[in-house]
């Protein structure tokens, strides 16, 4: 019993520096987190997109940039007295009336996985994407990558439904 837990007090004291040295450089890592909105708006200007900080109209936060010429909406959930948020949800929204069926969205939900479509009943084509921040927040890289698939949906979107 001795050696086992002498054992194991050494192989925690030798990889204690090598934890420590991952939980630094992943603390060091810029991230974007729901609760600091701000984080979003450095992102998308870093990146290129314009962007800037409002609010929706229940009052909780709202950051509105530009993609290709187009404004696109980033909506905060999960807040509580409109901060401290812990998600948030990319959003885009096409007037098309009765040209788009619901099996058309149908068929669009039915071969993605992460973004969403649906029909509104005032005629709004809508696609959504949600991506949980928690309390700790996502690497600009991932969060990156999430972008870029959002992105590419979009254009996907707009084709399917022939905007």
């Amino acid at each position: 019993m001795f050696i086992k837990s002498t054992l194991i007090f050494g192989l925690t004291l030798l990889a204690a520096p090598a934890f420590a040295q991952a939980q630094k450089t992943l603390g060091q890592a810029p991230r974007v987190i729901a609760s600091d909105p701000q984080t979003f708006v450095d992102f998308f200007e870093e990146a290129g997109f314009p962007a800037r900080l409002t609010e929706d109209a229940v009052g909780d936060p709202l950051v509105e940039y530009r993609s290709n010429g187009d404004k696109r909406s980033l909506f905060f959930y999960d807040c509580t007295d409109h901060e401290t948020c812990q998600a948030v949800q990319f959003y885009a929204g096409y007037r098309t009336d009765d040209d788009v069926s619901l099996e058309v969205l149908n068929v669009w939900n039915t071969e993605r996985r992460f973004i969403r479509s649906y029909l509104t009943d005032e005629g709004v084509s809508r696609i959504e994407m949600d991506v949980a921040t928690s309390d700790d927040g996502l690497t600009h890289r991932d969060f990156g990558a999430l972008l870029d698939l959002w992105l590419d949906s979009v254009v996907l979107f707009e084709d399917h439904i022939n905007w």
